[in-house]
């Protein structure tokens, strides 16, 4: 199926198998195989694999974990300012405030530049309780600290907000937090999707992002709604379950959020979670995809956010794949190559 110049291609495999769910009587499952439409990447999806048998936690879960946490939580207003790391002197502000957010340093950073935004005082949000107001206080905060970032370093010009909430989705906090990470270069995710775009551009000569939101208002089954200058989409090839994406038509870096579409993109990830929470999610990632801060790539390139749902907490149970790993395809290392080696060299 092709809309404008975007093709959405797919094909469908069939499984067969004696099913001891029927009693054993010849069953098949449809598994389509779809392609991503500017990465080529594809994913696969059988809705079967929702009745698959797990072992769940109990309703009462999610309370537990919740509670749990909160005794000696680092974010909680009696603990922040004592345990948490400040920002150096060559900031202006040793943690930066705007209204109930508050921003810092990351203790165990993966990057140069790399802090975390603490949403309110509350140790607990369900999904349906972020508000615009509480989203858009802290991503001005984001906003905040890349531009002082940027203004030191001026080569540091690719800014993410990323978030993972709860413990299935790589929290080790559960108190809602996001994290900032700025580099110098783009992700590797970033990279393809803004080397696929130029591609595209050069192929096409048009803007590969504003082709999809056009087709996919077009044909409708993926459209979701629109914010502002921010359209909500479901992806046709998503990279996990219940993947929405943001398209922010006409900017291409984050930076232009602070005068074009912040409150827009914040009313639309409100409404996106308060959905999320009506279909029982409790979990999951979120980052940006943002083209450099100092050059406008909007000619072929659209700034985009994603979302996936994770699994539901369940106690002792934290991922060790984020929104890095997840989303922006870069995997985290807490072990050096060098020294595994050397520990296995003498069995050898």
């Amino acid at each position: 199926m092709t809309v404008a110049k975007i093709a959405f291609e797919k094909t469908v495999q069939e499984a067969r198998l004696l099913s001891p769910l029927q009693d054993f009587k010849l069953v098949t499952q449809p598994i389509e195989v779809r392609r991503d439409p500017l990465t080529g990447r594809r994913c696969r999806i059988n809705l079967e694999r929702t009745k698959r048998p797990k072992q769940s936690a109990e309703a009462t879960e999610m309370e537990k974990i919740v509670e749990a946490s909160r005794a000696k939580c680092f974010f909680c207003p009696e603990n922040l300012e004592k345990v948490t790391p400040m920002f150096p002197e060559d900031f202006p502000e040793r943690r930066i405030k705007v209204g109930g957010a508050c921003l810092f340093p990351n203790l165990f950073p993966f990057g140069g530049f790399h802090a975390v935004g603490v949403f309110s005082e509350a140790h607990h949000l369900d999904l349906n309780q972020f508000s615009p107001k509480l989203l858009e206080d802290c991503f001005e905060g984001c906003l905040r600290y890349f531009e002082q970032v940027h203004e030191r370093h001026p080569e540091i010009k690719y800014w993410h907000i990323n978030w993972n909430h709860m413990p299935p989705a790589g929290a080790s906090i559960v108190h809602p937090h996001v994290q900032l990470t700025a580099d110098p270069e783009p992700t590797s995710r970033l990279w393809e999707f803004i080397g696929s775009s130029k591609s595209y551009f050069d192929r096409e000569g048009s803007n590969y992002w504003s082709d999809l939101v056009e087709a996919e208002r077009k044909g409708g089954e993926r459209f979701i709604g629109k914010t502002g200058p921010v359209t909500w989409l479901t992806s046709f090839a998503p990279e996990g379950n219940n993947e929405v994406a943001a398209v922010f038509v006409g900017a291409s870096a984050i930076i232009r959020l602070k005068k074009h579409g912040l409150g827009d993109f914040c009313d639309g990830l409100s409404r996106t979670l308060k959905g999320y929470h009506a279909l029982g999610v409790q979990s999951f990632n979120m980052t940006t995809f943002s083209g450099p801060c100092d050059e406008d790539l909007s000619e072929y390139y659209f700034l985009n956010a994603k979302l996936v749902s994770r699994p539901n907490p369940r106690h002792l149970y934290t991922s060790d794949d984020g929104f890095m790993e997840k989303l922006h395809h870069e995997t985290v290392v807490e072990t050096m190559p060098e020294t595994l080696a050397e520990k296995l060299r003498e069995y050898f």
